[in-house]
């Protein structure tokens, strides 16, 4: 049977800021976090300057491509009902919320996130469908940028397109890093449990449970609880997943994921952790690791717990800056990632992404505008979590040949190949030949079996990944991808190759 290829999804040319947030599509969308319903799907993300306040939500019917609709929260012009303490039904219901973090510019020259003058800016959500039937959507607000002084909420609405309520506040975190910094929240549904996984930097990542009936703490613990000693630091903040300069936590469960041990193909269930490393606008990276409980240890492939010094650290590198050969368009600190399983089992990772693009072409002297992009995700024969570095464009996993591996394009494929440095990787070329050996600019040897698995050995390090068609969006054409992941290095190396017409 032949392959099936995506056809061209003419995605939507990227832009810059511009007054008319609803012309912005997949810009300006940082930290999305994504929901299915009712064929179709929504995406959440932090508030931007220019826009609305109280989250961005966009829509789509295809995954490919995004509108804006609308605000989460009705809390644009309400300022004045904040200030003076009246935030209440109708406004969000956010008071509590920004009463735990407004902060004196006095005090705090820059940064201010939550102001005096009633203002405010929500990050990071994730919205789930509820058991009451309602949509969950969880929040944060902080007081300023690079500070702990956070908080964590449930929120809950009629619609995925808002308006949303308050409910109630899970976990707020005070001043300084003695405690966790409470933001980037993100749900995790799995075998008839529910959890929270959230923090960024300072002391990482942590998670408690949920009550699958309410979204509430199953445990319901308040701050009062901790700061008046009725309960200790892990049962108020819950068990640390990771630590370092690392945020943007999401879990997903996956059930009978094949895995090659010994010649014999195994089914094993795991919990699987992807976060984002280093500073937001020169190192950011996606990471991953496994467990085979919620609660973790979440490992990498040399067993180490995941753990960012600075920029560097463990954990398996899935993808960073870098850039396909001749592509106008860099892929520039990837990162704060969701995962998303479609109802039709398709597994995407949606991340924001900034470029170079238009600093380049002299139409703008900063890169700080992030685009929502998604990409597919699936697992290599020992059942690491491997992702497609090109942009989801609907396609399909599949079996491929050998003949239509080399085939393709003769062998020839351009290479981005990851390791612990934060620079920008740039393609290099490879040829793969019909006797198994690769040339060029990285040698070695490959193997394809079992359908899509690939097993590459490139400079004396071996690369376990799959194959997949995909569209080469820097070539115009589709093609054949390859996504795999070092075994002892822990970092991705990618494969395209562009389909002959």
């Amino acid at each position: 049977m032949a392959l099936k290829y995506p056809k061209n999804p003419h995605f939507n040319r990227l832009m810059l800021r511009s007054p008319d947030c609803a012309s912005w599509q997949e810009g300006c969308a940082h930290d999305p976090a994504l929901l299915e319903w009712d064929g179709r799907y929504y995406a959440y993300s932090t508030d931007t300057f220019g826009a609305p306040s109280g989250y961005q939500i966009r829509v789509s019917d295809d995954l490919l491509h995004w509108k804006y609709l609308g605000a989460a929260f009705a809390v644009e012009g309400n300022a004045a009902k904040y200030k003076k303490g009246a935030g209440g039904k109708g406004a969000g219901n956010l008071q509590a919320a920004y009463d735990w973090c407004v902060t004196d510019r006095r005090k705090i020259p820059c940064g201010i996130c939550t102001r005096t003058d009633g203002n405010f800016s929500l990050w990071a959500p994730h919205c789930v469908r509820g058991s009451d039937g309602k949509f969950w959507l969880y929040f944060c607000l902080t007081g300023y940028f690079g500070g702990s002084k956070s908080c964590i909420g449930l929120a809950k609405s009629d619609s995925p397109a808002g308006g949303f309520e308050c409910e109630e506040l899970l976990v707020q975190s005070p001043e300084g890093w003695r405690t966790p910094n409470a933001i980037d929240p993100q749900v995790l549904f799995a075998e008839g449990r529910m959890f929270l996984v959230y923090g960024s930097f300072g002391m990482g990542l942590f998670l408690i449970e949920l009550d699958p009936e309410t979204g509430l703490r199953k445990d319901g613990l308040t701050y009062a609880d901790w700061e008046t000693g009725k309960c200790g630091f892990a049962d108020y903040y819950g068990v640390q997943l990771a630590s370092g300069s690392l945020e943007g936590g999401a879990i997903r469960f996956h059930k009978d994921v094949p895995v090659l041990e010994n010649g014999v193909w195994t089914k094993k269930n795991f919990y699987y952790l992807t976060c984002s490393y280093g500073s937001l606008s020169s190192s950011y990276n996606i990471r991953c690791g496994r467990s085979e409980r919620p609660e973790g240890p979440y490992v990498d492939v040399n067993g180490n717990r995941l753990i960012c010094s600075t920029d560097l650290g463990t954990g398996n590198k899935l993808l960073g800056s870098f850039r396909w050969e001749d592509a106008p368009v860099d892929f520039f600190c990837p990162g704060h990632n969701d995962l998303f399983v479609t109802e039709k089992g398709v597994r995407l990772v949606s991340y924001h992404c900034r470029t170079n693009f238009f600093i380049e072409r002299g139409a703008s002297i900063s890169n700080n505008v992030h685009f929502l992009y998604l990409g597919q995700y699936a697992f290599n024969e020992a059942g690491w979590l491997v992702m497609n570095a090109n942009r989801y464009a609907g396609e399909e996993l599949q079996s491929v040949s050998e003949e239509e591996l080399i085939g393709i394009s003769d062998g020839k494929f351009e290479a981005v190949l990851f390791d612990q440095r934060f620079e920008t990787v740039k393609a290099k070329r490879v040829l793969l030949k019909a006797d198994g050996t690769v040339e060029g600019e990285y040698k070695g040897s490959w193997l394809l079996h079992d359908g899509y698995y690939l097993r590459m050995v490139l400079d004396g390090e071996e690369y376990l990944g799959v194959v997949m068609p995909a569209w080469l969006d820097h070539r115009g054409a589709a093609g054949l991808t390859v996504t795999a992941l070092g075994s002892k290095s822990g970092a991705a190396l990618h494969l395209n190759t562009v389909k002959r017409i």
